[in-house]
């Protein structure tokens, strides 16, 4: 018998079909949920601040020290600057606008996995060759997450990280959800520790070294002491030193909803608090605030991002499993056909016919 060449041809596009469907499955597919090399993206948020009146403080003004919580927005920007193989260098750009039109800006960049956007160490060398110039001044290390938890997020073991403090901080989950649509993972974090950040320091650098334990009373008089730290300063106040060294804190308090297939953090609430601190009984405790930032994504916001989380889940599931299932069912059902036509059947000839008769 002779071999058909339809079979062949049958053969040889199902295994093309097959293969086609396990490149698009474990090679297209995996490179489409990477962060992407060019990403640009924003988001806005609202809220409120409040402030040390540097005035009222300079005149022992208690009454007027912390200036009336005012409203502001915040767009943050990301964008990846640079990429190494799986590894990409990630700048966040936060612009605050006040009330007046003016504008605080706070930017980090940092080494994070293009896979699961875990930090990523660099040496020495790595961040000479890797960071670009215009991200030198703003790169630093970090640990946990600094702007998206990876897809499919865990429930446990997340850690936040807090570029005031310069540390991780934990994310409890709480319980899971619906938002806009889409399932989410709700987290909180409630940390607080000493400023770390170069830039945020130096915003304090005029600021007194140490406090008279009489200014202390005075703000606890005041009402102005922190509610949380009141009952620890009125029990030790008589005694502590006379004279008390200052620190800076930090205590950072807030909520987010987590896409549970994507990992993008669609609606955060979180409350900045910066505060002077005081040494009681080996543990910094707040005395002074220095600023109260809210901020919360905005409504828009969250109804655009969950929109676009839907568009990409529904366009990754064609890619990830209807396309490659549908490819692979077709070839293989190509290389049955192939198998089952795959000889001529042999015709018997007239003479054969008749010389069969006779017999």
């Amino acid at each position: 018998m002779s071999i058909r060449r339809s079979s062949i041809v049958l053969l040889v596009v199902g295994l093309a079909l097959v293969v086609a469907a396990g490149v698009i499955r474990f090679v297209a597919l995996p490179s489409l949920t990477k962060l992407p090399a060019d990403l640009s993206q924003s988001q806005k948020y609202e809220g409120t601040m409040s402030a040390l009146n540097p005035q009222a403080f300079a005149a022992n003004d208690l009454a007027n020290l912390i200036t009336p919580e005012m409203p502001i927005t915040a767009d943050r920007s990301l964008s990846v600057d640079a990429t190494d193989g799986d590894t990409a260098i990630v700048t966040s750009n936060t612009t605050i606008t006040l009330p007046d039109g003016s504008t605080q800006k706070d930017v980090h960049s940092y080494a994070v996995s293009r896979v699961d956007y875990a930090p990523v160490p660099l040496t020495d060398e790595q961040k000479e060759t890797l960071v670009p110039a215009d991200d030198k001044a703003t790169f630093e290390d970090h640990e946990g997450i600094a702007f998206s938890f990876p897809m499919e997020p865990a429930k446990d073991g997340n850690l936040l990280y807090d570029a005031v403090t310069r540390s991780g901080q934990a994310a409890t989950f709480v319980d899971s959800g619906t938002l806009e649509g889409r399932e989410v993972n709700n987290y909180e974090v409630n940390a607080s520790g000493p400023i770390a950040s170069p830039a945020v320091l130096a915003q304090f650098k005029d600021f007194p070294s140490q406090f008279p334990k009489a200014v202390v009373a005075g703000l606890l008089q005041a009402g102005v002491v922190p509610d949380e730290s009141r009952a620890v300063l009125q029990d030790n106040l008589a005694n502590l030193p006379e004279v008390l060294d200052l620190g800076f804190g930090s205590a950072n308090v807030a909520t987010l909803a987590v896409d549970q297939r994507f990992g993008a953090p669609l609606d955060v609430n979180q409350t900045q608090s910066m505060y002077v601190t005081v040494p009681v009984n080996g543990e910094d405790v707040p005395v002074l605030p220095l600023s109260t930032v809210k901020l919360h994504t905005a409504d828009s916001e969250i109804t655009a991002l969950a929109g676009d989380l839907s568009k990409n889940g529904s366009l990754l599931s064609v890619l990830g499993v209807w396309l490659p299932l549908g490819l692979a069912v077709l070839g293989v059902l190509l290389i049955v056909i192939a198998a089952a036509r795959w000889r001529k059947p042999v015709s018997v000839t007239p003479v054969r016919t008749e010389q069969a008769a006779r017999v």
